[in-house]
């Protein structure tokens, strides 16, 4: 053996690999916010406890409309708007029209672009205006003569929007238009030629309400640059086959699926009822394609479980009946729905809030999904302790990182002039964000008719 030779096994120190790393830098979202009363009402000594409970309750009110909101991000659907953004609705419209001659209107929602329960009474609303056609381009200008917005006047006067009531069962809701200047009931019209729906005092039929126009919280309809009106990351941000996901507020800042292919989620539109096959082969294959990865819960809908319940073998061709010399013991409906595939058991959550026609597949345990909330500065004071529990102790108010030692300043005017008015704003910072966003989703969906 000659140990003179080049005989070493071991390649050279340019040769030794190194493992890649992708770094995400993740933006939190800012969630703002204010609370107002009039100063009367924080006079101890002659508040009378109606009054205090008020004041209680409001604050309360406000901390579920703030939940509401981060539940409807995660839910709700991102639809492009005119700048190249997707900005997240509420729903479409599918009709509106007078109830009686109230000037109140009754809204027919389209869940095919967010359910009825990302309604409350008492929310204000915005109409915005698509391109009059299913799915169309939401607008994001802010022109008053009804071409973005549909609920201005015919002064191209603002109109508040504030829901009346909501009725779950027939996924409808009432509406009044409350005029901006003057605080009045503004009135509505039904269009008279049928091409249209009606409006608020705009005469010009392509501004005025119209079918497949969207439903948006107040003000969150413009968003043209890296300030979004609403939280976006959430189920239908993440699971995607194609395009970017977790996006910041530039191109650049998402994961962009064409270069990282393994983020990529199985999306497939199914047209047809969810049945035990289409489960086996898009679970299936999404397993084979990540065997290291897992599923352990499915999101869906009510009308989605009671299809898949329908199909052969499930619950037509089943019934238990118990006799044996006794009154006849008939047992229907269904207790629990799970599916299991290969030994692997996926919760199986109805979902009120979830899009209609979808089912969604992913990894809910082991901490996959994080909420990012960074600790408080600030607290509430003692008068409203028990209501700000309604806040969820994630709030922050601005006025005691101010100095003051309760939650309440003094409101002022533009030019600075004191108001008798006492207001708490306060803002919350928080991210809903998964380590691993693959997972399995089905579009199109056949639903049982719930009404």
């Amino acid at each position: 053996l000659d140990f003179t030779a080049a005989t070493t096994p071991f390649p050279t120190a340019l040769e030794a690999p190194h493992a890649g790393v992708l770094k995400r830098i993740l933006s939190l979202h800012m969630t703002t916010g204010n609370f107002s009363v009039p100063l009367t009402w924080m006079e101890t000594d002659v508040l009378s406890a109606s009054q205090s409970k008020q004041v209680a309750r409001d604050i309360k009110a406000v901390g579920e409309l703030n939940a509401m909101v981060e539940a409807t991000g995660f839910h709700s659907l991102p639809v492009a708007n005119q700048s190249g953004f997707e900005t997240k609705v509420l729903g479409s419209i599918s009709n509106a029209t007078e109830v009686g001659s109230s000037n109140t209107v009754l809204i027919t929602l389209n869940e095919k672009y967010g359910t009825i329960h990302n309604f409350r009474p008492g929310m204000v609303i915005d109409v915005v205006a698509g391109d009059r056609t299913d799915g169309g381009t939401l607008q994001d200008g802010i022109a008053t003569d009804g071409t973005d917005r549909r609920n201005y006047d015919n002064s191209n006067v603002y109109v508040h929007v504030i829901i009346q009531d909501v009725d779950y069962i027939n996924r409808q809701f009432t509406v009044v238009g409350v005029n901006n200047s003057t605080g009045a009931i503004e009135p509505w019209a039904d269009d008279v030629t049928g091409t249209v729906l009606g409006s608020w005092g705009i005469t010009t039929d392509n501004n005025e309400v119209n079918q497949y126009d969207y439903i948006v919280l107040r003000d969150c309809s413009v968003y043209t640059a890296g300030t979004r009106p609403m939280p976006s990351w959430g189920l239908e941000d993440w699971m995607k086959s194609s395009g970017q996901i977790l996006g910041g507020s530039a191109a650049d800042e998402a994961l962009d699926l064409d270069t990282y292919s393994q983020f990529k989620s199985s999306v497939t539109a199914i047209s047809g009822p969810l049945t035990e096959d289409v489960l086996n082969k898009y679970v299936g294959n999404y397993l084979d394609a990540y065997p290291g990865l897992g599923l352990d819960t499915i999101i869906t809908t009510n009308g989605v479980t009671q299809k898949h319940l329908q199909q052969f073998g499930l619950y037509n061709n089943k019934n238990f009946y118990d006799r044996q010399g006794k009154s006849l013991n008939a047992k229907g409906g269904w207790s629990e729905v799970n599916y299991e595939f290969n030994g692997r058991i996926l919760r199986w959550i109805v979902d009120p809030m979830c899009l209609k026609n979808r089912l969604y597949a992913l990894q809910l345990s082991n901490g996959n999904i994080k909420r990012y909330v960074p600790p408080t500065i600030t607290s509430g004071d003692a008068m409203i302790s028990g209501a700000s529990a309604g806040l969820n102790g994630e709030i922050q108010f601005l006025a005691p990182a101010g100095g003051h030692t309760g939650v309440f300043m003094v409101a002022r005017t533009s030019s600075g002039a004191v108001l008798d008015i006492l207001e708490a704003p306060f803002f919350q910072y928080n991210l809903i964000a998964p380590i691993m966003p693959n997972g399995v989703k089905l579009t199109d969906l056949t639903e049982t008719s719930l009404t």
